[in-house]
């Protein structure tokens, strides 16, 4: 631990130094020509505004290149400090990695670069990054893309894409700065963070969308087998501030060898809310796997998930406080993978936890947290290492700086 509590006070040495060298005065002056910049330039907003949910939205850009066409760059970097009490070797990354996912070490979460060009009809956007988040979650193949895809109108509200994808699943995103927090759910790490494929979007009026969709698989760029995932979204954006997204997605991730079928029927269903003072979002799962039970492998396996998470900020945006708690049962293994617990059971991972957190902006575009989590295995699934004995316990505690232009 005090090897802990060094490496997290040189970091706060670090980041006091590098504010004190920008004093208050120079902080309002930058705060004051980023608000001329957006009175001349509105569409610079999404440079500097909270990207919280941002990319929840269906097909986010298309609201933009009714405004404006043409291409744009953008950056974004994500450094961060973690420590675990799960012990591993030094340089391994923690079971459930995705950010900040090696412990008592500095790392670079993600550092990403983003080319986009749109006009009225026609979209696209490629995203390359590094750092560990692409090297702990992301796919191992074509692992520099993020994302790449192109859109086209096909008629006045309908539009199709195709291309390498972002999920669509969930309010918590591969990209920390349009999360509520630093560290993801379970639920977030087992949905699909990656898909391949082509989306057909309609858009009924400016508030509602539907779209079907069909990827290469549950969670990957490159096929598996011969079979294909087939989905549906819909998407109510009563305004700016306030989001409903249902999607289902219907896949079989069996090879093309075996006979017995797995189908899986995948339901997602979140809300996102954004005001002034609080972003607030709510997410629950339910899937379904034919032949999956643990116990009887001829009936059919389920499993669910619930997330809730809330920011409240606090002066002028650039304080904030977090929280967040979850649930997460696939003790049928659907999502996870068998473990073996304590009583020599063949069990999937079944979890609650949570975490709160602290956020500090010396810039709208920029964000300082620290964090602490909080993770229990409730079905003796002993898989956490502490203190020269197995628990199913974990605790994590996060420091992180992001920067994006």
């Amino acid at each position: 631990m005090r090897k802990v509590l060094t490496a997290i006070f040189l970091f706060l040495l670090v980041i006091g130094q590098a504010i004190a060298q920008t004093d208050s005065s120079g902080i309002n002056k930058r705060l004051k020509e980023i608000e001329t910049e957006l009175k001349s330039n509105p569409l610079l907003k999404k440079h500097y505004e909270d990207l919280t949910f941002y990319y929840s939205q269906v097909m986010k850009y298309h609201a933009d290149s009714l405004n404006a066409s043409g291409f744009k760059l953008t950056g974004y970097m994500d450094a961060y400090y973690g420590h675990y009490s799960d012990r591993l070797p030094v340089g391994s990354y923690q079971k459930f990695p995705t950010s900040a996912p090696i412990s008592d070490a500095f790392g670079l979460n993600i550092a990403m670069l983003s080319l986009q060009y749109q006009n009225e009809n026609v979209n696209g956007i490629l995203t390359c990054h590094a750092g560990d988040i692409a090297s702990s979650a992301w796919s191992s193949k074509h692992n520099f893309i993020q994302e790449a895809h192109l859109g086209l109108r096909l008629v006045k509200k309908l539009w199709l894409e195709g291309g390498y994808f972002r999920t669509h699943l969930g309010f918590e995103s591969i990209q920390p700065r349009e999360n509520i927090g630093t560290s993801v759910a379970l639920t977030t790490y087992y949905e699909p963070y990656y898909l391949s494929g082509a989306k057909l979007t309609y858009f009924i009026n400016d508030k509602l969308s539907v779209q079907v969709n069909a990827f290469n698989g549950f969670n990957t760029f490159v096929a598996i087998n011969r079979k294909k995932t087939f989905g549906l979204t819909t998407v109510y954006e009563a305004n700016k501030n306030f989001i409903i997204s249902f999607n289902s997605l219907l896949s079989n991730e069996q090879a093309d060898s075996i006979v017995l079928s797995k189908r899986r029927l995948y339901n997602d269903l979140y809300f996102a809310y954004k005001s002034k003072r609080f972003n607030l979002g709510f997410e629950t799962n339910f899937g379904i796997q034919e032949n999956s039970d643990l116990e009887d492998s001829s009936k059919t396996a389920y499993m669910f998930s619930m997330t809730l998470a809330g920011k409240y900020k606090i002066k002028n945006d650039r304080y904030s406080v977090y929280a967040r708690v979850e649930l997460f049962d696939d003790r049928n293994e659907i999502l996870t993978g068998p473990v073996n617990n304590a009583n020599h059971q063949l069990v999937g991972i079944n979890a609650f936890g949570g975490n709160a957190g602290l956020e500090f902006k010396p810039l709208p575009n920029s964000y300082l947290r620290f964090e602490g989590r909080y993770l229990h295995l409730w079905n003796n699934e002993n898989i956490f290492y502490t203190r020269s004995k197995y628990t199913n316990v974990r605790l994590e505690w996060i420091a992180a700086m992001g920067v994006w232009f």
